[in-house]
């Protein structure tokens, strides 16, 4: 018990110290290699697989401190891409 407690604990102060990152760094304009390494310890991508004809890819991004924050299928990175599509969208119909 004693040692998934301290477990436990080192994954919240990591996740503690990946937010703090976090918010030195807000609405980031570009994207530079520092910020990269700063945020990401590695990114594995496996080889693409064909389901009903389609091409699916699996990336896995681990974040510094944090490791995976989730992972989702294919249909949900889908899901997930055209959600931003559509927020961005909206944001550039609404005048400021």
């Amino acid at each position: 018990m004693q040692t998934y407690l301290e477990t436990e604990t080192d994954k919240t102060e990591n996740l503690q110290r990946f937010i703090d990152k976090v918010k030195q760094l807000t609405k980031i304009k570009k994207l530079t290699p520092e910020l990269i390494h700063k945020f990401i310890d590695r990114i594995v991508v496996y080889a693409p697989k064909y389901l009903n004809g389609k091409r699916y890819q699996v990336v896995n991004v681990y974040y510094s401190g944090v490791g995976i924050l989730r992972e989702l299928s294919p249909e949900g990175t889908e899901e997930a891409f055209q959600n931003r599509l559509a927020k961005e969208s909206q944001s550039k119909e609404i005048p400021a």
